[in-house]
């Protein structure tokens, strides 16, 4: 594979599974993002720079939540380096890209909280490199997906059983699988010119990983932090949330929420056929706050699927101490 955008294959040092490479050769995303890759890489993308490189993704409840400092405490004690932070946000096109070949297994119930909450405010990236990656696990992004743990069941002391959060899609922290989902990711939630300058700082810094990094981590932390004025603080539990709906039903009235919502916030579950009606009810309900409406939609809709297989299965999380053959 060469640096050109109009490249049809992917070789097997970027993407090991056949069945993914196949599918990513399709996706136009993967492509935008390979272009930034090779052109930060001077035309010559090799495997190196690739394996040391990785983000993370510090979600809206990460801010609403005050996860923040705990997040980068735990990137910093296991050697993850922080490159720069950068502030987005998208929109739910985005979020159902993002996680397009995961998604089709959850209904459009499902998708519909999550985009409520993945969509309520500002996003950080942080660009991040791991200088023994290669000696702890296949890449730097294999490393951190095992660390942050699953969204579902995370194992102790991973990341998001640090954070502690109580519904799968609250889950604080997105991060891509393998480094060819950073190819892919950067373009579904940057626009060009940023995942050009996100990519060039990851490349720079892997090269190099020790020079001028020592104060990314805290200007990253200062810069998520003060978000912390601009966001009132939700606790995020889900008994305490259900509690205060209650108490605004009882006190506001219904507000012109349909009963079935109202018997959802009340019973705290809700009929799978009934439940996209329910969400909707929510995201139209302006007069509730916004985060208690998203911790609910999140624990009503959390476990719907819809029985079919993913697109592309993840790949089993690295173990530390892992090595390439």
């Amino acid at each position: 594979m060469n640096g050109a955008a109009a490249v049809a294959e992917i070789e097997p040092w970027v993407i090991l599974d056949e069945r993914k490479r196949e599918v990513y050769a399709d996706d136009p995303y993967f492509w935008e993002g390979w272009a930034s890759f090779a052109g930060a890489c001077g035309g010559r993308p090799g495997a190196r720079p690739l394996d040391r490189l990785t983000y993370l993704m510090i979600k809206p409840e990460a801010i609403a939540g005050r996860r923040i400092e705990r997040i980068v405490e735990f990137l910093a004690a296991h050697g993850f380096l922080v490159t720069g932070h950068w502030p987005v946000r998208i929109g739910r096109h985005a979020a159902r890209a993002l996680w397009r070949y995961q998604a089709n297994i959850a209904p459009v119930a499902h998708l519909r909280a999550l985009e409520l909450g993945v969509t309520a405010g500002e996003l950080f990236l942080l660009g991040l490199v791991h200088p023994e990656a290669a000696d702890e696990a296949a890449s730097a992004a294999g490393l951190l997906h095992w660390c942050k743990g699953s969204s579902s069941s995370p194992a102790d002391h991973s990341l998001r059983d640090l954070l502690g959060g109580q519904a799968a899609m609250l889950s604080f922290v997105h991060a891509p699988d393998e480094p060819a989902d950073v190819i892919r990711e950067l373009p579904v939630l940057c626009e060009p010119v940023l995942v050009s300058e996100i990519m060039s700082s990851l490349v720079t810094a892997a090269a190099a990983p020790a020079a001028g990094l020592a104060a990314q981590a805290r200007l990253a932390e200062a810069a998520m932090t003060a978000r912390y004025l601009l966001v009132p603080e939700h606790d995020l539990d889900t008994k305490a949330t259900f509690l205060r709906m209650h108490g605004y039903l009882r006190e506001r009235g219904t507000g012109g929420l349909p009963e079935l919502a109202r018997a959802a916030i009340e019973t705290g579950r809700t009929d799978p056929a009934q439940a996209l009606e329910v969400v909707a009810a929510l995201e139209a309900a302006s007069w509730l706050p916004l985060w208690d409406r998203i911790v609910t939609a999140a624990h009503l809709t959390d476990g719907l699927r819809n029985g079919r297989a993913m697109l592309l299965t993840p790949p089993q999380a690295e173990r530390p101490g892992a090595r390439k053959a």
